[in-house]
């Protein structure tokens, strides 16, 4: 089983100089290893292409359940596996090879070219696509040799460098871990569904972070300490946070429409209340009118219930007006002879007087007719009592 890792360097020179000093074994592609930095430099000097990535340090480590640190033959039988993966990966770039068994497991660093031979053009892309590349050849290879191949592993959500383990063998804390604790404390608090909380949150315990490009870097405030959050694991990466935290923000959302439903539900019957009280109080309110229409309605269901009685009614109403029929034309001779008879009793007065009645009622202002109230159809008894005058 094989892990590997890559990252580009601005110095070829320095990574050979790391690499050389605890090697037990070397070898190199497309190179002399003897001459491996001088080789560099001339091929950045024939294509003309310096920039600033020069080259790329890489690594392969074997697990030692398969081989020995210390054991000649695995020595070689690694470092030629580990020559096969980068032929295959990069057949055209310039590869140093160097193996060490200073640790738990034997492991081979390379150093590999930026410039394609065959091209001159440097190697496009970043450092998560070569990695996995890589992955792909040496899983191959390992395949074919017999070895176990890598499974990763789903449940981890941390990286840690050989260091870091050490130290956590030992059960001593990295300012990793710190910032690890500090991220995992200020996502524990679900008020924090916001970049900016999140930010401040982390600030109160002495850690900064900030956005760089497609990743998160956090850093221990007061010191140089400072690491991407891909290094530290799954659970600290920028795209695992800001998912967390968009999830919070949706849930809240969510969780507020029923409370502001219940609030303007709550608010709108008190509003309706209170305007009806306002409005009873008013003589011309709906509340009032409401009571006279009850009240009708009250006298409709009383005319209602005396629907029985409405047939007698009627024949009394028709007896009447035939007794007003029989004696309408006696009431109205009666009435002329009255009046000529009343005439022919009346002393004659002077001129004068006609005379200053007449002027009298001229000067009278007109007064207006008044007009006769409907009354209801009940038998007219005034004829009864005498003439009109």
């Amino acid at each position: 089983m094989a892990t590997t890792h890559i990252k580009r360097s601005t110095s070829a020179s320095r990574l050979v100089n790391y690499a050389e000093k605890r090697a037990v074994k070397k070898d190199g592609l497309n190179l002399d290893i003897q001459y491996a930095k001088s080789e560099f430099k001339q091929v950045r000097d024939v294509y003309g292409n310096p920039g600033k990535t020069q080259a790329y340090a890489s690594r392969i480590a074997f697990s030692p359940l398969e081989f020995n640190p210390q054991d000649f033959h695995d020595q070689a039988t690694v470092l030629a596996v580990a020559k096969e993966v980068y032929a295959k990966a990069y057949p055209n770039q310039q590869v140093a090879l160097y193996e060490h068994a200073d640790t738990d497991s034997l492991h081979v660093h390379a150093v590999i070219g930026a410039i394609n031979l065959a091209t001159g053009q440097k190697m496009h892309g970043n450092w998560h696509q070569y990695r996995d590349h890589l992955v792909q050849v040496t899983d191959q290879v390992c395949q074919e040799q017999g070895l176990m191949v890598t499974q990763p592993d789903p449940n981890r959500h941390e990286k840690r460098s050989m260091a870091e383990i050490k130290l956590r063998a030992k059960q001593q804390p990295t300012w990793k871990d710190q910032i690890r604790q500090a991220v995992d404390h200020t996502m524990q608090n679900p008020l924090i569904r916001d970049f900016q909380a999140f930010q401040a949150d982390l600030k109160q315990q002495a850690v900064k972070a900030w956005e760089r490009g497609k990743n998160l870097t956090y850093q221990l405030l007061g010191t140089n300490y400072k690491s991407r959050g891909t290094k530290l694991g799954i659970d600290y990466e920028k795209e695992t946070i800001f998912n967390e935290l968009a999830s919070r923000q949706t849930q809240s959302r969510t969780n507020q429409q029923p409370e502001r439903a219940i609030k303007a539900t709550v608010d709108s019957s008190r509003t309706n209340f209170n305007r009806t009280t306002e409005l009873s109080r008013h003589p011309n309110s709906v509340s009032g009118n409401s009571q006279n229409v009850s009240r009708s309605t009250t006298a409709t269901n009383r005319t209602n219930r005396s629907t029985g009685q409405s047939t007698i009614s009627d024949n009394l109403k028709q007896l009447r007006q035939q007794q007003r029929q029989l004696t309408g034309p006696i009431k109205t001779d009666l009435a002329g002879f009255l009046r000529r008879f009343s005439k022919a009793d009346q002393p004659d007065q002077p001129r004068k007087s006609n005379r200053a009645q007449t002027n009298s009622s001229r000067a009278r202002p007109k007064q207006p007719t008044p007009q006769p109230t409907q009354q209801p159809s009940e038998p007219d008894h005034s004829r009864d009592n005498g003439p009109n005058r």
